[in-house]
Protein backbone atom coordinates (compact mmCIF):
# COMPACT_ATOMS: atom_id res chain seq x y z
CA UNK A 1 0.00 0.00 0.00
CA UNK A 2 2.97 2.26 1.13
CA UNK A 3 4.41 1.74 -2.37
CA UNK A 4 1.44 2.04 -4.25
CA UNK A 5 0.80 5.80 -2.56
CA UNK A 6 4.39 6.56 -3.46
CA UNK A 7 4.29 5.36 -7.30
CA UNK A 8 0.97 7.62 -6.86
CA UNK A 9 2.64 10.50 -5.55
CA UNK A 10 5.35 10.11 -8.29
CA UNK A 11 3.47 9.97 -11.17
CA UNK A 12 1.27 13.37 -9.43
CA UNK A 13 4.87 15.29 -9.40
CA UNK A 14 5.57 13.92 -12.88
CA UNK A 15 2.62 14.83 -14.51
CA UNK A 16 2.64 18.66 -13.07
CA UNK A 17 6.40 19.17 -14.76
CA UNK A 18 5.09 17.61 -17.69
CA UNK A 19 2.42 20.23 -17.41
CA UNK A 20 5.02 22.93 -17.44
CA UNK A 21 7.58 21.72 -19.56
CA UNK A 22 4.84 21.74 -22.77
CA UNK A 23 5.23 24.76 -24.93
CA UNK A 24 2.66 27.08 -24.23
CA UNK A 25 2.96 28.09 -27.63
CA UNK A 26 0.94 25.69 -28.83
CA UNK A 27 -1.78 27.01 -26.78
CA UNK A 28 -3.66 30.47 -28.60
CA UNK A 29 -2.10 33.18 -26.30
CA UNK A 30 -5.67 35.43 -25.55
CA UNK A 31 -5.23 39.43 -25.74
CA UNK A 32 -7.01 42.49 -26.82
CA UNK A 33 -6.61 44.69 -29.86
CA UNK A 34 -8.18 47.66 -30.27
CA UNK A 35 -8.61 49.68 -33.99
CA UNK A 36 -8.66 53.36 -33.13
CA UNK A 37 -10.66 54.80 -36.39
CA UNK A 38 -14.07 53.11 -38.15
CA UNK A 39 -12.42 53.39 -41.31
CA UNK A 40 -10.29 51.69 -44.11
CA UNK A 41 -6.99 52.11 -42.12
CA UNK A 42 -7.81 48.76 -40.16
CA UNK A 43 -9.65 46.07 -42.49
CA UNK A 44 -6.85 44.19 -42.60
CA UNK A 45 -7.18 43.52 -38.92
CA UNK A 46 -10.52 42.90 -39.74
CA UNK A 47 -9.66 39.96 -41.84
CA UNK A 48 -7.42 38.33 -39.79
CA UNK A 49 -10.24 38.04 -37.39
CA UNK A 50 -12.61 37.20 -39.77
CA UNK A 51 -10.22 34.71 -42.05
CA UNK A 52 -9.41 33.17 -39.52
CA UNK A 53 -5.20 34.45 -39.74
CA UNK A 54 -4.71 34.85 -35.69
CA UNK A 55 -6.35 31.81 -34.84
CA UNK A 56 -4.04 29.94 -37.29
CA UNK A 57 -0.76 31.98 -35.75
CA UNK A 58 -2.59 30.91 -31.89
CA UNK A 59 -3.82 34.20 -31.23
CA UNK A 60 -7.28 34.35 -29.51
CA UNK A 61 -8.11 38.26 -30.15
CA UNK A 62 -10.75 40.04 -28.66
CA UNK A 63 -10.87 43.35 -31.25
CA UNK A 64 -12.34 45.96 -30.53
CA UNK A 65 -13.20 49.66 -31.15
CA UNK A 66 -12.27 52.35 -29.07
CA UNK A 67 -11.19 56.36 -30.22
CA UNK A 68 -7.31 56.49 -30.87
CA UNK A 69 -6.71 58.62 -27.75
CA UNK A 70 -8.53 56.71 -25.32
CA UNK A 71 -7.08 53.82 -27.09
CA UNK A 72 -3.35 54.60 -26.50
CA UNK A 73 -4.42 55.40 -22.90
CA UNK A 74 -6.11 51.86 -22.42
CA UNK A 75 -2.86 50.81 -23.64
CA UNK A 76 -0.52 52.37 -21.38
CA UNK A 77 -2.35 51.28 -18.71
CA UNK A 78 -1.96 47.81 -19.36
CA UNK A 79 -5.83 47.04 -20.02
CA UNK A 80 -4.75 46.00 -24.01
CA UNK A 81 -2.01 44.73 -25.57
CA UNK A 82 -2.04 45.91 -29.11
CA UNK A 83 -3.72 49.39 -31.14
CA UNK A 84 -3.65 50.97 -33.97
CA UNK A 85 -2.78 54.42 -33.38
CA UNK A 86 -0.76 57.15 -35.37
CA UNK A 87 1.46 60.09 -33.75
CA UNK A 88 -0.14 59.22 -30.15
CA UNK A 89 2.18 56.78 -29.98
CA UNK A 90 5.53 58.37 -30.41
CA UNK A 91 4.11 61.17 -28.32
CA UNK A 92 3.19 59.15 -25.17
CA UNK A 93 6.78 57.61 -25.48
CA UNK A 94 8.15 61.04 -25.56
CA UNK A 95 6.14 61.55 -22.17
CA UNK A 96 7.92 58.37 -20.50
CA UNK A 97 5.41 55.63 -21.42
CA UNK A 98 6.85 52.70 -22.74
CA UNK A 99 4.68 52.36 -26.31
CA UNK A 100 6.31 51.61 -29.37
CA UNK A 101 5.60 51.02 -33.11
CA UNK A 102 5.78 47.29 -34.10
CA UNK A 103 4.32 47.36 -37.69
CA UNK A 104 3.91 50.60 -40.02
CA UNK A 105 1.04 49.51 -42.87
CA UNK A 106 0.23 52.88 -43.82
CA UNK A 107 3.60 55.60 -43.89
CA UNK A 108 1.96 58.50 -45.58
CA UNK A 109 -1.32 60.53 -45.28
CA UNK A 110 -4.35 59.15 -47.20
CA UNK A 111 -6.66 62.23 -46.16
CA UNK A 112 -8.66 64.54 -48.44
CA UNK A 113 -9.94 68.27 -46.96
CA UNK A 114 -13.31 68.49 -47.84
CA UNK A 115 -15.56 71.76 -47.29
CA UNK A 116 -19.01 73.69 -48.13
CA UNK A 117 -19.26 74.21 -52.00
CA UNK A 118 -19.13 77.69 -51.74
CA UNK A 119 -15.64 77.77 -50.31
CA UNK A 120 -12.67 78.71 -52.75
CA UNK A 121 -9.63 77.16 -52.26
CA UNK A 122 -7.51 76.79 -49.10
CA UNK A 123 -7.02 80.21 -48.43
CA UNK A 124 -11.14 80.63 -48.31
CA UNK A 125 -10.89 79.15 -45.04
CA UNK A 126 -9.92 82.10 -43.50
CA UNK A 127 -11.97 82.58 -40.42
CA UNK A 128 -13.96 79.73 -41.15
CA UNK A 129 -14.04 76.12 -38.75
CA UNK A 130 -12.61 73.23 -40.07
CA UNK A 131 -13.28 69.41 -38.27
CA UNK A 132 -10.93 66.97 -37.04
CA UNK A 133 -10.86 63.71 -35.25
CA UNK A 134 -9.27 64.39 -32.42
CA UNK A 135 -5.96 66.61 -31.26
CA UNK A 136 -2.99 64.93 -32.25
CA UNK A 137 -4.05 62.64 -34.65
CA UNK A 138 -2.90 62.35 -38.33
CA UNK A 139 -6.52 64.12 -39.73
CA UNK A 140 -5.14 66.93 -37.19
CA UNK A 141 -1.31 67.18 -37.91
CA UNK A 142 -2.30 67.49 -41.81
CA UNK A 143 -4.64 70.06 -41.49
CA UNK A 144 -2.44 72.34 -39.57
CA UNK A 145 0.44 71.53 -42.03
CA UNK A 146 -1.88 72.52 -45.02
CA UNK A 147 -3.02 75.90 -43.58
CA UNK A 148 0.52 76.81 -42.78
CA UNK A 149 1.31 75.77 -46.00
CA UNK A 150 -0.81 77.94 -47.80
CA UNK A 151 -0.30 81.10 -45.27
CA UNK A 152 -2.86 80.66 -42.92
CA UNK A 153 -2.34 80.40 -39.07
CA UNK A 154 -4.12 77.31 -37.61
CA UNK A 155 -6.08 78.13 -34.36
CA UNK A 156 -5.89 81.62 -35.16
CA UNK A 157 -7.40 82.08 -38.79
CA UNK A 158 -8.81 79.25 -38.81
CA UNK A 159 -10.57 77.15 -35.85
CA UNK A 160 -10.69 73.57 -35.48
CA UNK A 161 -13.53 71.57 -34.16
CA UNK A 162 -12.93 68.09 -32.89
CA UNK A 163 -15.68 65.43 -33.37
CA UNK A 164 -13.70 62.18 -32.59
CA UNK A 165 -15.54 59.91 -35.35
CA UNK A 166 -15.32 60.19 -39.40
CA UNK A 167 -18.79 59.85 -40.13
CA UNK A 168 -19.48 62.31 -36.69
CA UNK A 169 -17.11 65.14 -39.26
CA UNK A 170 -19.17 64.54 -42.56
CA UNK A 171 -22.87 65.02 -40.61
CA UNK A 172 -21.23 68.09 -39.00
CA UNK A 173 -19.94 69.49 -42.59
CA UNK A 174 -23.06 68.62 -44.32
CA UNK A 175 -25.12 70.70 -41.07
CA UNK A 176 -22.97 73.46 -41.57
CA UNK A 177 -21.72 72.99 -37.94
CA UNK A 178 -17.82 73.20 -39.20
CA UNK A 179 -17.10 74.62 -42.71
CA UNK A 180 -14.74 72.15 -43.97
CA UNK A 181 -13.04 68.34 -42.51
CA UNK A 182 -10.42 66.46 -42.84
CA UNK A 183 -11.70 63.04 -43.97
CA UNK A 184 -10.53 59.73 -45.11
CA UNK A 185 -12.49 57.18 -47.88
CA UNK A 186 -14.69 55.57 -47.66
CA UNK A 187 -16.49 59.24 -45.89
CA UNK A 188 -15.10 60.76 -49.02
CA UNK A 189 -17.77 59.32 -51.24
CA UNK A 190 -20.83 60.26 -48.81
CA UNK A 191 -19.19 63.70 -48.52
CA UNK A 192 -19.65 64.00 -52.62
CA UNK A 193 -23.03 62.81 -52.30
CA UNK A 194 -23.85 65.73 -49.58
CA UNK A 195 -22.93 68.12 -52.14
CA UNK A 196 -19.57 68.76 -50.61
CA UNK A 197 -16.49 69.20 -52.29
CA UNK A 198 -13.13 68.05 -52.30
CA UNK A 199 -10.54 71.13 -52.23
CA UNK A 200 -7.19 69.54 -51.63
CA UNK A 201 -6.72 65.27 -52.23
CA UNK A 202 -3.82 65.09 -49.29
CA UNK A 203 -2.94 61.69 -50.21
CA UNK A 204 -2.00 62.92 -53.65
CA UNK A 205 1.05 64.64 -52.30
CA UNK A 206 2.28 61.80 -50.82
CA UNK A 207 3.82 63.32 -47.74
CA UNK A 208 4.98 60.66 -45.08
CA UNK A 209 3.69 60.20 -41.74
CA UNK A 210 2.68 57.58 -39.42
CA UNK A 211 -1.55 57.55 -40.08
CA UNK A 212 -1.60 54.06 -39.30
CA UNK A 213 0.84 52.01 -37.39
CA UNK A 214 0.15 48.73 -34.81
CA UNK A 215 1.61 49.19 -31.61
CA UNK A 216 2.35 47.84 -28.02
CA UNK A 217 4.84 48.10 -25.14
CA UNK A 218 7.89 47.39 -24.71
CA UNK A 219 6.82 46.01 -21.31
CA UNK A 220 4.69 43.57 -23.02
CA UNK A 221 7.09 42.46 -25.62
CA UNK A 222 9.87 41.96 -23.15
CA UNK A 223 7.07 39.66 -21.64
CA UNK A 224 5.70 37.60 -24.05
CA UNK A 225 7.83 38.45 -27.37
CA UNK A 226 6.28 35.32 -29.23
CA UNK A 227 2.17 36.51 -28.33
CA UNK A 228 3.66 39.87 -30.64
CA UNK A 229 5.29 37.59 -32.97
CA UNK A 230 2.24 35.71 -33.87
CA UNK A 231 0.15 38.83 -33.91
CA UNK A 232 2.25 40.28 -36.15
CA UNK A 233 2.60 37.47 -38.52
CA UNK A 234 -1.04 37.29 -38.36
CA UNK A 235 -1.50 40.48 -39.18
CA UNK A 236 0.66 40.91 -41.89
CA UNK A 237 -0.82 37.95 -44.00
CA UNK A 238 -3.77 39.13 -43.39
CA UNK A 239 -2.62 42.40 -45.05
CA UNK A 240 -1.11 40.89 -48.40
CA UNK A 241 -4.52 39.15 -48.55
CA UNK A 242 -6.61 42.07 -48.32
CA UNK A 243 -4.35 43.61 -50.90
CA UNK A 244 -5.03 40.76 -53.19
CA UNK A 245 -8.65 39.67 -52.78
CA UNK A 246 -11.16 43.03 -52.75
CA UNK A 247 -14.14 40.51 -53.44
CA UNK A 248 -13.38 38.64 -50.00
CA UNK A 249 -12.77 41.77 -48.57
CA UNK A 250 -15.69 43.62 -48.89
CA UNK A 251 -18.10 41.94 -46.89
CA UNK A 252 -15.78 41.90 -44.15
CA UNK A 253 -15.06 45.77 -44.12
CA UNK A 254 -19.55 46.11 -44.65
CA UNK A 255 -19.46 44.09 -41.18
CA UNK A 256 -17.37 46.38 -39.39
CA UNK A 257 -17.95 49.29 -40.86
CA UNK A 258 -22.06 48.97 -40.96
CA UNK A 259 -21.62 50.37 -44.74
CA UNK A 260 -23.74 48.15 -47.21
CA UNK A 261 -23.01 50.60 -50.05
CA UNK A 262 -20.66 48.36 -52.45
CA UNK A 263 -19.66 52.09 -54.42
CA UNK A 264 -18.41 53.35 -50.52
CA UNK A 265 -16.48 50.44 -49.77
CA UNK A 266 -14.88 50.33 -53.24
CA UNK A 267 -14.44 54.06 -52.46
CA UNK A 268 -11.99 53.30 -49.43
CA UNK A 269 -10.11 50.25 -50.90
CA UNK A 270 -9.32 52.03 -54.01
CA UNK A 271 -8.09 55.15 -52.00
CA UNK A 272 -6.22 52.64 -50.10
CA UNK A 273 -4.89 50.17 -52.80
CA UNK A 274 -1.59 52.06 -53.37
CA UNK A 275 -1.09 53.53 -50.11
CA UNK A 276 -0.63 49.81 -47.69
CA UNK A 277 2.59 48.50 -47.76
CA UNK A 278 3.89 45.04 -48.84
CA UNK A 279 6.51 45.16 -46.03
CA UNK A 280 4.84 47.08 -43.17
CA UNK A 281 7.71 48.33 -41.50
CA UNK A 282 7.85 51.24 -39.50
CA UNK A 283 9.33 54.47 -41.62
CA UNK A 284 12.08 56.90 -40.76
CA UNK A 285 10.73 59.46 -43.13
CA UNK A 286 7.47 59.06 -41.16
CA UNK A 287 8.48 58.96 -38.34
CA UNK A 288 10.68 61.85 -38.17
CA UNK A 289 7.63 63.98 -39.96
CA UNK A 290 6.33 63.43 -36.75
CA UNK A 291 9.20 64.37 -34.72
CA UNK A 292 9.14 67.18 -36.81
CA UNK A 293 5.75 68.24 -35.74
CA UNK A 294 5.92 67.26 -32.04
CA UNK A 295 5.40 69.94 -29.96
CA UNK A 296 6.93 68.08 -27.44
CA UNK A 297 10.71 69.84 -26.43
CA UNK A 298 12.22 66.13 -26.11
CA UNK A 299 11.38 65.63 -29.86
CA UNK A 300 14.41 67.68 -30.92
CA UNK A 301 17.07 65.36 -29.65
CA UNK A 302 15.03 62.26 -30.16
CA UNK A 303 16.03 59.42 -32.73
CA UNK A 304 13.61 58.21 -34.87
CA UNK A 305 14.16 54.60 -33.87
CA UNK A 306 14.11 54.87 -30.54
CA UNK A 307 10.12 54.61 -30.75
CA UNK A 308 10.44 50.95 -33.09
CA UNK A 309 10.84 47.82 -32.47
CA UNK A 310 10.77 45.96 -36.08
CA UNK A 311 12.24 42.86 -35.43
CA UNK A 312 9.14 40.81 -35.68
CA UNK A 313 8.13 42.09 -39.54
CA UNK A 314 11.99 41.85 -40.32
CA UNK A 315 11.88 37.92 -38.94
CA UNK A 316 9.08 37.65 -41.69
CA UNK A 317 10.99 39.12 -43.90
CA UNK A 318 14.10 36.65 -43.67
CA UNK A 319 11.87 33.73 -43.45
CA UNK A 320 10.64 34.33 -46.72
CA UNK A 321 6.40 35.17 -46.01
CA UNK A 322 7.37 38.54 -46.67
CA UNK A 323 8.79 39.02 -50.31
Amino acid sequence: MRLDSFNARILFVLGLLFTFAVDKSAYPADVTAVYGVIATDPVYLWVAQEKGFFKKNGVDVNLTHIPTNQAVQALIGGKVQFVTAGPQILEAALAGSDTVYIMGPINSFVLSLYSKPEINGIRGLAGKTIGATNKGTPSDIAGHMVLIQNGLKPDLDVKFAYLKELPALVAALKEGVIDAALIAAPSTLTARGFGLKELLNITALKIPFVQHSVATTRSYISANPDVVRRFVRAAAEALDYTRKNRAEVLPVMSKYTKITDTALLNEGLDAYEKAWERIPIPSQPAIEAVLAASENPKAKGAKWDQFVDDRFVKELVTSGVLK
